[in-house]
């Protein structure tokens, strides 16, 4: 088995994940973590150092390395599934759950942890931030919405959104 969590940034997917293994006796990894060991550079460095196209490049190189993996449950970026037909991928590979966070619960998640992520660290005001999230996400719903299963994830626990998720695969 192999399940593959999409979603825009900060709707939960590395710690749903990693609940969510556990739950299933799955391996867990987080995609980003996985890219960053390989190429010993945080995200940050590789998007500055040698461009997002590189970036996404190394994404489809993971998801094809995985491939051959099974009983994993992965995290992935939340621009992964929309570059380079990741989601066409992702679709064959395994179960894909998308994480539906309301712009609200993105933007109060993000606004706290803004500064761990350049590319909103310059956001002054949280209503700029919640724009900023809503014209993005809507750039890459049609991506997230061809998963193959979702699960709404605002005012929800951890353990409560991972059994959801093992639910909707045991039936």
């Amino acid at each position: 088995m192999k399940v593959i969590l999409v979603g825009y940034m900060g709707s939960g997917k590395s710690v749903v994940a990693s609940e969510l293994a556990e739950l299933l006796g799955c391996r867990f990894i987080d995609t980003d973590e996985w890219i960053e060991a390989r190429a010993c550079k945080t995200i940050p460095e590789i998007f500055s150092q040698d461009g997002e196209a590189a970036f996404r490049k190394k994404e489809k190189e993971c998801l094809e390395f995985l491939m051959d993996h099974d009983h994993i449950v992965l995290s992935t970026g939340g621009g992964m599934p929309c570059f380079n037909d990741a989601i066409d991928l992702m679709l064959e590979l395994g179960e894909t759950i998308y994480l539906d966070a309301s712009i609200e619960t993105l933007t109060n998640r993000l606004w706290i942890g803004k500064s761990g992520r350049p590319i909103l660290k310059d956001f002054k005001e949280k209503n700029e931030l919640a724009a900023f999230i809503s014209n993005h996400l809507s750039e890459r719903l049609d991506c997230y919405q061809k998963s193959k299963h979702s699960v709404v994830v605002d005012d929800k626990s951890v353990a409560r959104i991972a059994k959801e998720i093992k639910s909707a695969l045991e039936s």
